[in-house]
């Protein structure tokens, strides 16, 4: 495990620091899953080719650990999770999401709401373990969190304003992050999210020394 969260960027590194113990294998999955997934999309230039490397993940994902490949890390990591009783099937809803960013641009309404409901809940349920459905306060930081997320790192000024007033619309009368314990790194992410909402801009760079020390305050105190 401690290979996977050495292989995350600093920021999801020192967002991954305030996961409980027991809950700290299943985070530095998710981060570097959806990492992974990521840097598909981006380097994907034919949506054929990135729909079968996709694919590949989602082969991954529902074959018995015994017929996955050896040699990967990543996916060494996936079948301990799965040994200590963490359900994959969320990260194959977090996959749903990643696959619509294939899309061309510009999105509808449709293609916003697919993304953001599946990688937001695939997320989102992943995180908190998936031992039951994500309350409605979980489901609509899921999908404002996925929305603030593309916002943040598309490139296409129009898309990205579009993504960021969706997100803006959702966490409009939010003020809170809805998550006990198990969700703290969660709630790290949703706190710097309303903080952006609030003043309407996207903060460029989140590892910042000012960003990292809202983080260690919220990791360790909550508020």
């Amino acid at each position: 495990m401690s290979d996977t969260v050495l292989q995350l960027e600093p920021f999801h590194r020192l967002v991954h620091a305030y996961a409980r113990r027991n809950d700290s294998s299943r985070y530095a999955l998710l981060f570097a899953l959806d990492a992974r997934l990521a840097d598909i999309v981006r380097s994907t230039s034919e949506i054929l080719i990135g729909q079968m490397r996709l694919t590949w993940w989602r082969d991954i994902l529902t074959k018995p650990a015994a017929d996955r490949p050896s040699g990967e890390p990543l996916v060494a990591h996936i079948n301990l999770v799965e040994e200590s009783g963490d359900s994959l099937t969320p990260l194959l809803t977090l996959l749903d999401g990643w696959e619509v960013m294939l899309d061309d641009f510009p999105w509808e309404d449709r293609q916003f709401d697919q993304y953001a409901t599946a990688r937001g809940g695939g997320f989102f349920a992943f995180a908190l373990a998936g031992e039951k459905s994500l309350n409605e306060e979980q489901v609509e930081l899921g999908k404002a969190w996925a929305l603030w997320d593309f916002a943040r790192h598309c490139s296409d000024a129009s898309m990205r304003q579009s993504a960021f007033d969706r997100c803006t619309e959702i966490m409009t009368s939010r003020t809170q992050t809805g998550f006990d314990r198990s969700g703290r790194p969660l709630s790290i992410l949703c706190k710097l999210m309303i903080r952006d909402v609030r003043k309407r801009q996207l903060t460029a760079d989140l590892y910042r020394p000012a960003s990292a020390a809202r983080i260690i305050w919220h990791g360790i105190t909550g508020h």
